[in-house]
């Protein structure tokens, strides 16, 4: 509201012009051309709705379907498995070539999440059926000393009971043996594991999900009676 007696001093007291306006301002000549022509100065609720009723640019529109996606299938993930703004923006860009700005998909990414977040009804998951497996890490003192330790998590995605186990690697032999503390801990093996495309499992991703395994990570499900499915490439967020 300043800004608009601003303007209108400067005009009809002063007798500037529009552009000696904007440059003693520091705004747009559009922005001093708009507060001229008006006879009031504009409320807040004037200004929200100028916002509201914009409708977002074609650009956006054409991308919209697929960040709602994503965002609705973060409301069944946990942890760092969940989208953040600038990933989304990232995939956008890599996967569908979006050529709109961060800012703009962070707002868009706010708004929408939230309207998720206040109509999501949660899936039921069958107990006993699936877990999920990631790697995470976490700095402790050790014997005096800061040491970096990694941490082997897997939770139930239906009961959503989590277990952790921590190791100072994340090499192929703490990986096999987390699976043995794990499947002790809860007690039985689910039938299916989801994760994502590690080097301690997987040799050689194949085309759609189809993975080439690790002999020893195959002996492993082939001893437990579980089977590996694999998340698409870069899409760690598919689980739940």
């Amino acid at each position: 509201m300043a800004q608009f007696y601003n303007i209108k001093f400067l005009h009809e007291v002063e007798g500037l012009s529009q552009r000696q306006i904007a440059q003693k301002l520091g705004i747009s000549r559009n922005t001093v051309s708009k507060y001229l022509k008006q006879n009031e100065a504009p409320t807040t609720i004037n200004r929200q709705n100028s916002y509201i009723g914009r409708e977002y640019s074609d650009e956006t529109r054409r991308v919209l379907p697929i960040i709602d996606q994503w965002l609705e299938d973060d409301l069944k993930r946990w942890g760092k498995q969940k989208h953040t703004a600038a990933r989304i923006f990232r995939r956008l860009q890599d996967e569908y070539n979006f050529k709109g700005s961060e800012s703009n998909i962070r707002k868009v990414v706010a708004k929408r999440r939230k309207k998720l977040q206040d109509v999501f009804i949660p899936l039921d998951f069958q107990l006993s059926h699936q877990f999920q497996f990631d790697w995470g890490e976490a700095d402790i003192i050790l014997q005096g000393r800061t040491q970096r330790i990694y941490l082997f998590c897997m939770q139930l995605s239906a009961s959503r009971v989590r277990f952790a186990r921590a190791y100072l690697h994340e090499k192929q032999e703490a990986f096999l043996d987390g699976f043995v503390h794990a499947f002790e801990f809860f007690g039985g093996v689910p039938t299916e594991g989801l994760f994502d495309n590690l080097k301690t499992a997987v040799v050689k991703i194949l085309q759609g999900r189809d993975r080439l395994e690790q002999e020893a990570f195959l002996a492993l499900q082939a001893h437990y009676l579980f089977k590996a499915e694999f998340c698409n490439v870069r899409s760690g967020n598919e689980k739940v």
